[in-house]
């Protein structure tokens, strides 16, 4: 690691300027700790830092340490260890991957309380960069890296808690099951291809469209409560959600911040069975620079956005996906679109070929998968596929840089 100095930026979003180091109004920090993943997307990162941040930074007079990232999870263990004292935020040259494991890390910790309030920024370097899409894009902003250096705005940022029994995984952008998920873990064995790789194997999941069976039950913010059916207590699995889990393995250090307090007994469930073509969860808008499955997403409104498609022939799916440049699939009658406080996924097999399973993805993290799916890496899956998954949202937790 290495210390350097750089600029305290301007607030504009296309066209910022450089300020002087003492305007504190805005809370920009003078002190920040960079992690750059040089192995994401196109490989590209370290040419977008030197090229683009770095001359940025050295335009004035703050602080910064750079690290690389080396391998998955590297950056959820430095963020776990980091003196956070030493800087006012941490910001990601990287894909949304290294933004999550970050957050996970702070999450783990002992001071989790005041950790997890340490300001955190993304400069899109990597194959999937939703957020910062949506932050840029909810400002009216043009995407680009510089807009996305020049946001550093502090903002709240809701975080949700992904949960099966022990094991927990902290979420800033999305859980997807079904095509989506399929589409993400499975075109991996296209890597080679780059960002087209989506786009092929968009075209081919399709072209072999998938449905699974399944059962969903969730707690509908106001003025959603007329979707679904009332939901059986019975079905509602009452894991222990604010337990305190402390363990520490070669993956995953559990300690800390166990998830918001809530009671799964005193909320209204609504439930919606299957099969389903696709579940996706939204935190922000964007789950990539040119998607928008989410268009009413906030960063902090204390839900999740959901998508659900159950029926739908495949040329009207592929218009679909082709309207969610612009979220414009909201208003298809194939799609139901609701805002949840608390969600219960129960996966289920495919439609048609009882042994295989599906792939439970969020954060571009495979958290469980079924029998029969694609493994693109050897680790141990955190959750098991089956039981059920529960997802509760707490308003606002995280801090993020945003433009004004």
């Amino acid at each position: 690691m290495a210390e350097r100095r750089g600029a305290v930026f301007g607030s504009g979003v296309g066209g910022a300027r450089i300020r002087d180091s003492g305007d504190k109004d805005y809370g920009r920090p003078k002190r920040l700790f960079i992690l750059l993943n040089p192995y994401g997307g196109k490989r590209c990162a370290r040419k977008i830092f030197h090229n683009e941040v770095k001359p940025l930074l050295e335009a004035s007079d703050i602080l910064y340490t750079l690290q690389e990232t080396n391998y998955q999870l590297h950056a959820q263990e430095i963020a776990r260890k980091l003196e956070l004292l030493k800087f006012d935020g941490i910001v990601c040259v990287s894909g949304d991957g290294v933004l999550v494991e970050v957050v996970n890390g702070l999450l783990q910790r002992d001071d989790w309380d005041t950790a997890i309030k340490v300001p955190l920024g993304i400069v899109p370097a990597g194959t999937g960069n939703g957020m910062a899409k949506s932050l840029l894009d909810a400002v009216g902003g043009v995407y680009s890296i510089s807009n996305a250096v020049f946001a550093i705005i502090r903002a709240p940022l809701d975080v949700t808690t992904v949960l099966q029994g022990e094991a927990r995984f902290f979420s800033v952008l999305m859980l997807t099951w079904g095509f989506v998920a399929d589409v993400d873990i499975e075109s991996e064995k296209y890597r080679w291809m780059g960002s087209a790789r989506l786009d092929f194997y968009c075209f081919y999941a399709v072209m072999s469209l998938r449905k699974y069976h399944g059962h969903v039950q969730f707690v509908p913010a106001p003025g959603y409560e007329v979707y679904g059916e009332r939901a059986k207590q019975s079905e509602i699995c009452k894991d222990g959600i604010s337990e305190q889990v402390c363990r520490d393995d070669a993956r995953y250090h559990q300690c800390g911040y166990t998830g918001p307090k809530t009671s799964l007994e005193d909320l209204e469930w609504r439930s919606i069975k299957g099969p389903f073509i696709l579940v996706w969860l939204n935190n922000v808008p964007w789950s990539c620079e040119d998607a928008m499955p989410a268009p009413e997403a906030k960063f902090s409104d204390g839900y999740l956005d959901v998508v659900t498609i159950k029926d739908c022939p495949k040329s009207a799916f592929m218009s679909l996906l082709l309207k969610m440049k612009d979220g414009s699939h909201v208003k298809s009658p194939h799609v139901m679109y609701l805002k949840v406080k608390a969600f219960q996924l129960e996966p289920g097999q495919r439609v048609g070929s009882p042994t295989k399973g599906g792939i439970i993805d969020s954060d571009g993290e495979v958290i469980a998968r079924g029998e029969g799916t694609y493994e693109c890496h050897q680790q141990e899956d955190l959750m098991a596929y089956g039981p059920p998954i529960h997802l509760t949202v707490d308003k606002g937790l995280a801090t993020i840089f945003s433009p004004r």
